[in-house]
């Protein structure tokens, strides 16, 4: 996770592993039996971190208030007001040369009945010109520089997505995955279900990360992956020499990004992804479904919940400034003290509660305090409630009206679908998580996905410490799952089972599994990076043993 803030390889995913679990039936005297296997895969964000989240335009200092700052959420809603304002400007100025020449034509009448020469230039010292001019001319400095940061921004966001959603896809066709529990056929029909699950907070530099990977996911969309055996003859003779080799994949020979529409931008751009395979491998281990050029377009969508104690304490000074607001709305006009209560609760709290962050982070000390935005979680998860709803009733119709049309991802608000049946714990979870920090957002999405055929991924910043207490709590949930099926016509996604069984599977794997070597290897030390406060305020089922988070030498 250290390299994440080399340019040179920003646009690269860090940190992607691919998280298996595979549960067998062992008898004796007879070899084992696999009889299920669950995959994620962890990654840290995909956001640009080496450009930062602090942005200077065109002769703008970064520290200025006036400079542009976050992910490109923000960036590119920033470039919507600012070429309105641009537009404005050049209107306002298209009329004050216009009413130039309007009050110049009457004199120009006399000066030609007197016999004078005409003037047909605009002279340099008029001051509404000048004025709409400067302005018009800093308005387009300012939204160039803002379009180029934002092209290279999705570019390199978009490019680290893109190899997460490879990983999960190729994850998903491997031996036991949902490719050969029948969801193949699935996906080449409604395409490939993807749901990320972060767990980034709404405050500081990660604000900006959850709106640099909320764009990236969104422009998964425009991939189509295709599986192509090796001994694939291209049809044009110029692809070959752009293939880019994976020379120690043992199955994967290499993979080919192809610009389908030369002419298209923004949501009408497509690509093609081809994938290159091993000619034996693609033959007997690729669903039949897949063969042929079968062309699977990703759905992706993002759930994101903040789980750490800068997440709490933006949830609590919320709390805190709606209380004292609804106190000032009860008294009188000339009330001074609630006014001022409301100021030191805007100031006070949000600073203490969300300004020193660079204790509570997992590992790294290079976050910063700032304001939290406390509805772009809500809204994010409801964005991705919405498209899921879409994708359940394509995939399993639950009425005559909506029979397995292909799912919709741009969605009308003004005409939203019914929710599905299998929707209805995830939407009351939704609803119940403003200004919470509402975890069952993010399992019942997972469980959701899994029953839907669909990959999944987790991810934090860095993609170790709380991606580390998400994943195992996951595989931990399986695995009480499948022992507490009474059926096996009952989905493992529907069995209930005990908080408390869970949670201690759920130790055992982060006490012997293999996420304590993924932080040994990001920061030197066999240790989870939480200090005894982040521990405190973490949802109970995402909370490590203490003896997993002593370190021999807490500076590090």
């Amino acid at each position: 996770s250290s390299s994440r803030g080399n340019d040179s390889l920003t646009g690269i995913p860090f940190n992607v592993h691919v998280q298996s679990l595979a549960l067998s039936v062992i008898t004796e005297g007879q070899p084992s039996r696999p009889v299920g296997v669950t995959s994620s895969v962890t990654h840290g964000a995909p956001a640009d971190h080496s450009r930062g989240f602090g942005v200077a335009l065109h002769g703008e200092d970064a520290k200025e208030e006036s400079a542009p700052k976050g992910g490109l959420r923000r960036l590119e809603s920033k470039r919507i007001e600012i070429a309105k304002e641009l537009e404005e400007t050049v209107n306002c100025l298209i009329g004050a040369v216009g009413d130039h020449f309007k009050s110049r034509a009457q004199i120009a009448a006399a000066r030609q009945q007197a016999g004078a020469k005409n003037s047909r230039h605009i002279p340099p010292n008029l001051p509404s010109i000048i004025h709409h001019r400067k302005k018009a001319i800093e308005c387009a400095q300012r939204l160039h520089s803002l379009t180029w940061e934002v092209a290279v921004r999705r570019a390199n966001c978009f490019s680290q997505a893109l190899g997460i959603a490879v990983t999960s896809f190729l994850a998903s066709i491997s031996d036991g995955g949902p490719a050969w529990r029948g969801y193949a056929d699935v996906w080449a029909k409604h395409g490939f279900l993807l749901t990320f699950e972060g767990l980034l907070s709404a405050v500081g530099k990660e604000l900006g990360m959850i709106e640099d990977a909320a764009v990236a996911i969104a422009m998964l969309r425009m991939v189509n992956v295709v599986l192509v055996s090796d001994s694939h003859v291209p049809t044009n003779e110029c692809s070959a020499p752009q293939r880019i080799p994976v020379p120690h994949s043992p199955y994967v020979r290499w993979v080919h990004l192809i610009y389908v529409t030369p002419h298209g931008s923004h949501s009408k751009t497509q690509y093609r992804l081809e994938i290159g395979m091993d000619p034996s491998y693609y033959l007997s281990r690729v669903p039949e479904p897949l063969k042929n050029g079968t062309a699977v377009r990703f759905f992706p969508i993002l759930f994101q919940m903040g789980v750490d104690f800068r997440q709490w304490g933006a949830n609590a000074g919320r709390d805190v400034q709606r209380q004292l607001k609804d106190k000032a709305a009860n008294k009188s006009a000339g009330d001074l003290q609630a006014e001022q209560q409301l100021q030191t609760a805007d100031s006070d709290e949000m600073g203490e509660l969300t300004g020193n962050c660079s204790l509570l982070d997992d590992g790294d000390e290079d976050d910063d305090g700032g304001v939290a935005d406390n509805e772009i979680l809500f809204n994010l998860n409801v964005e991705g409630y919405r498209k899921l709803n879409s994708y359940a009733h394509s995939v399993q119709p639950a009425s005559a009206t909506i029979n397995g049309t292909a799912p919709l991802f741009e969605l009308s608000q003004s005409q939203p679908l019914p929710l599905h049946p299998s929707m209805i714990m995830l939407s009351e979870a939704i609803k119940s998580s403003a200004s919470r920090m509402e975890h069952s957002v993010l399992d019942r999405a997972a469980s959701l996905t899994q029953n839907l055929g669909g990959g999944s991924t987790v991810f934090c910043k860095s993609g170790k410490d709380r991606t580390a207490m998400e994943v195992t709590f996951k595989q931990a949930q399986y695995v009480q799952r499948f022992l507490d099926r009474r059926s096996q016509n009952t989905a493992l996604e529907d069995t209930h089972v005990s908080n408390e069984n869970v949670f201690a599977k759920s130790t055992l794997m982060r006490i012997h599994g293999n996420r304590i070597p993924v932080c040994e290897k990001n920061a030197g030390e066999p240790k989870f990076a939480f200090n005894p406060l982040q521990r405190k305020f973490m949802p109970e089922m995402l909370r490590p043993e203490a003896s997993l988070c002593q370190w021999s030498k807490p500076e590090t």
